[in-house]
């Protein structure tokens, strides 16, 4: 059985002082090392991995939903990310429920 390396975890303070380190310069760091430098065209292709929590029913129907529109779960939140994100530069949001008691107070139509 091999030895088990620990390595420390720095605290947050610590990673916040090492970025706002102003000696921490990338040109010190041989090419090979660097991080690449993205272009503003590169940087759009980028795709972001993010972890999400949400009940197991919210899951299971927007998974179903996307089956149902032929596209992964994941494609399916991006396109609803995009469109809540469209809507709001648009729109002031109001929730569901302020919604649902504006059209109520709307007195029915009168028909003859």
């Amino acid at each position: 059985m091999t030895e088990q390396q620990h390595y420390p975890v720095p605290t947050p303070d610590q990673v916040e002082a090492l970025m706002d380190n102003p000696d921490l310069v990338w040109e010190d760091v041989p090419a090979a090392e660097a991080p690449p430098v993205l272009t503003e065209t590169d940087a759009e292709e980028v795709m972001v991995v993010r972890s999400l929590r949400m009940p197991l029913e919210l899951d299971r129907r927007i998974r179903a939903e996307a089956e149902a529109r032929g596209v992964t779960w994941s494609e399916l939140l991006r396109d609803w990310a995009a469109i809540e994100l469209a809507a709001l530069s648009d729109d002031q949001p109001i929730s569901r429920a302020d919604a649902m008691r504006a059209l109520a107070s709307i007195p029915p139509r009168r028909t003859a």
